[in-house]
């Protein structure tokens, strides 16, 4: 199914790109924090360190009162991993994350002055993606230098978001909203076999603050997040399986630039 998705928003994104009235196109870095938790709410881990990424976005105001958007971003980076192994043993090493990001929108612009365009607008936001990324711990020791393998894993989120933008008259913007995964599935390579897990997604925020310095170039800070609950157990070859309670929170600053 999620394969599915990702190929109609691909295919959505090429023709609709021709259309496009403004293209944006940002380069940025982003703090990035993942962590998982026990069911008593004890940390099992942290990832943390910078990830960088390429955005491309364009916006088609078709009506008036309406717009869409459509937008690829492909992230990379390598974060810190402080954690522990199956059995409970701390153990810390690198997490190569690399991934890309697919989405599509509808905007829809509302209040009393919404027909007039010099105007403070306010906005309300629809958009339903599919982010891919692959996450791959890098082998590692213990304190008694025995050796710890790593393993990869490959998620699929597809998910829906709604929120507000504000888009004040002197070339500021803010928005918020929330954000809700739809169907996860992640592949885990490990064990001696694949095995798949279907983390149920939970309510999430995400918001941005950008500021125009000139009509081709502006500036953005961004908020995102994800939710995830404990998926459902299943059998390896020597152990059971699950994906804990995840949380993924990340800061983004980054530099558009729009023609």
């Amino acid at each position: 199914m999620f394969r599915m998705v990702g190929l109609t928003l691909s295919l959505a994104l090429a023709p609709t790109s021709l259309m496009a009235t403004e293209v944006d196109i940002s380069v940025g870095s982003e703090l990035f924090l993942w962590q998982e938790f026990a069911d008593n709410g004890d940390r099992y881990l942290d990832e943390t360190g910078a990830r960088h990424f390429v955005n491309i976005e364009g916006l088609n105001h078709f009506h008036p009162l309406w717009g869409s958007r459509f937008a690829g971003r492909f992230y990379s980076g390598v974060v810190e991993y402080d954690g522990q192994t199956h059995e409970g043993n701390p153990v810390k090493t690198d997490v190569d994350y690399n991934g890309m990001r697919l989405e599509i929108g509808l905007s829809r612009r509302v209040g009393m002055l919404a027909r007039q365009s010099d105007q403070p607008q306010w906005w309300l936001d629809f958009a339903l993606g599919n982010d891919f990324w692959r996450r791959n711990l890098r082998n590692s020791t213990l304190a008694n230098d025995a050796p710890v393998f790593g393993y990869v894993e490959r998620y699929s989120s597809i998910y829906g978001r709604l929120g507000a933008n504000y888009q004040g008259a002197s070339g500021w913007s803010v928005a918020v909203g929330a954000k809700l995964p739809l169907h996860t599935t992640q592949e885990v390579k490990i064990d001696g076999s694949i095995l798949t897990l279907n983390p149920e997604g939970r309510l999430s925020l995400y918001g941005n603050a950008s500021y125009a310095l000139n009509q081709a170039w502006k500036l953005s800070l961004s908020y995102d997040s994800y939710r995830f609950a404990k998926s459902d157990e299943v059998y390896g070859y020597t152990h059971i399986y699950y994906q804990p309670e995840s949380t993924q929170d990340s800061l983004a600053l980054a530099a558009h630039y729009r023609f």
